[in-house]
């Protein structure tokens, strides 16, 4: 009788945990849709221990606003038989440009040495096997910066026309607390974008959004407007140089899941 009731037992217990093992909320899984971005809706294991379905998409946003301020990087090289002519006549020219700047309203404030360097000019001699000091080179660069972003080629012209023969970058830009206000505006944005995405899925789906799952930042972008290098001998020959900026862009990311029912 008790070998019975134990086997009896037994059979219950391995058909329970058959049972158990059978009931399992199945994976879901859904392929991209080029309307909708990349996503995927599957189920996982939550905190307590049961099923969660989610539907997990990426949120973007661009927003973009008029430039507050530029930078121009300009300067002058100059080559002299000596090291100490070489820096003397780069001084007297770039002392030159920073008068012609200051003709135009820019401050010594507004004026920043982002490169200073000599260097040794040299070739080689095929006849002796060797190299060949020819003289020294300087080379002076020079960040001006203004909130009138008009002036740019103004800044330009003037430099030029006092002896700058080099010209890299201009640079438009916002500042600090505009790329702050940009960057909260794209996320937001990118939040309306991925809440956007999430309905479309589950409505062609026939499920309701039950709530937020999880966020998280994906990347914030701020990029700004540059206009790379110049011809100096076109500047110096040409009307007034003009420069017409775009506009900056701040770009954001949010990777979402939303539990669906």
């Amino acid at each position: 009788m008790e070998i019975t009731k134990i086997l009896l037992i037994g059979i219950l217990i391995v058909a329970l945990l058959s049972l158990g093992l059978l009931i399992t909320k199945p994976e879901i899984e859904i392929e991209r849709r080029p309307e909708y971005g990349d996503f995927r809706i599957l189920s996982s294991e939550g905190e307590d221990e049961e099923s969660k379905y989610l539907i997990n998409v990426n949120g973007n946003a661009r927003v973009s606003a008029d430039p507050e301020k530029v930078e121009v990087y300009l300067g002058a090289e100059t080559t002299a038989s000596t090291a100490k002519k070489s820096q003397q006549d780069n001084a007297n020219i770039m002392q030159a440009i920073r008068n012609s700047l200051f003709l135009i309203g820019i401050s010594s404030d507004d004026i920043e040495t982002t490169q200073y360097r000599l260097t040794v000019v040299q070739h080689w001699d095929k006849d002796t096997g060797k190299y060949v000091i020819t003289g020294y080179k300087t080379t002076h660069i020079i960040k001006i910066e203004s909130t009138d972003i008009n002036k740019a080629g103004d800044i330009i012209d003037k430099a030029v026309q006092s002896g700058a023969n080099k010209v890299n970058n201009v640079v438009f830009s916002l500042t600090d607390d505009k790329i702050n206000e940009m960057r909260l505006e794209a996320l937001r944005k990118a939040g309306i974008n991925a809440k956007e995405k999430a309905e479309a899925i589950a409505d062609s789906l026939g499920v309701n959004i039950k709530g937020l799952y999880r966020a998280s930042e994906s990347y914030v972008y701020y990029r700004p407007y540059v206009e790379r290098g110049y011809e100096v001998a076109a500047v110096a020959e040409a009307a007034p140089t003009e420069i017409s900026p775009g506009q900056i862009e701040v770009s954001a990311s949010l990777s979402v899941s939303y539990e669906f029912v």
